[in-house]
C-alpha cells in the first residue's frame, strides 16, 4: 500500500535502510550494531554485485571472478542513521582481528576510508572500543533478509532449518528462484530496504 504525504521527505526519514559503502572523498565513521559479519561470495555481473549461486551460477558458468563481500550493520552516531555497511573481505580484517579480542563486534566503533580519495580504491578501515553507556544502540536488522532483498533471492529461498546457525544457506535452485524472483507476492515491501546503486568496491 502506498504511504502518501505532502512533506518533502529529509534524508533521516527515508524507510528501511540504505547500503552504504565507503565513499572515495571523506571517511565513514559508525559503530555497529551487529554481533558478526555476514559474509557472501559474490561476482560483479550484470552492472552490479550479485551473490554468487553455485552450484547453477550464472556468473560462475560465464568465468566471471568470485570475491567475498562483508555486511553488518552499523550506525552513524552523527546522523543516528542505521544502514547496511558493505566491504570486501580483504578490507574487513580489522573486523577479524576485533573478535579475537571482543566476543562481538556490537559496540565496534569504527573508520573506513580510501586512502586514495578515489571510487572503488581499497578500503582501510580502523576499529576502536566506545563508552556504549553513552549511546543506545539500536537493535540489529536481519542484514541476511535486507540482502536478499537487495539481490532480487525470494526470502523463502534461505534456508533457515537451523535456527543456531548465524549464516543460513541461501537455497539457489535456478528454476524455483527464477520463478520466485520478481513475484511480488513472495517480496517484501521495497519500502523497507534501500538498497542504492551497485558497485564494485
Amino acid at each position: 500500500m502506498p504511504n502518501w504525504t505532502n512533506d518533502l521527505p529529509d534524508e533521516m526519514t527515508r524507510p528501511g535502510f540504505r547500503l552504504v559503502r565507503t565513499p572515495p572523498d571523506r571517511p565513514l565513521r559508525a559503530v555497529a550494531t551487529a554481533p558478526q559479519l555476514q559474509i557472501c561470495w559474490t561476482h560483479w555481473w550484470t552492472g552490479r554485485t550479485r551473490p554468487c549461486e553455485k552450484p547453477d551460477c550464472e556468473a560462475c558458468n560465464a568465468g566471471a571472478p568470485a570475491r567475498a563481500h562483508c555486511y553488518l550493520s552499523a550506525i552513524d552516531l552523527s546522523t543516528h542513521e542505521h544502514f547496511i555497511f558493505e566491504c570486501t573481505a580483504k578490507a574487513a580484517g580489522p573486523f577479524a582481528e576485533w573478535l579475537e579480542n571482543y566476543p562481538s563486534l556490537r559496540g565496534c566503533h569504527f573508520t573506513a576510508y580510501r586512502p586514495k580519495r578515489r571510487r572503488n580504491a581499497p578500503v582501510e578501515i580502523h576499529c576502536r572500543p566506545i563508552d556504549l553507556a553513552t549511546i543506545n544502540l539500536p537493535t540489529p536488522p536481519d542484514v541476511i533478509q535486507i540482502m536478499a532483498i537487495v539481490w532480487h533471492i525470494p526470502t523463502s529461498a534461505i534456508d533457515l532449518d537451523d535456527p543456531d546457525n548465524p549464516h543460513p544457506e541461501m537455497k539457489t535452485d535456478r528454476k524455483t528462484v527464477d520463478q520466485m524472483r520478481f513475484n511480488p507476492a513472495d517480496a517484501v515491501s521495497p519500502r523497507q530496504t534501500n538498497p542504492g546503486n551497485g558497485e564494485p568496491s
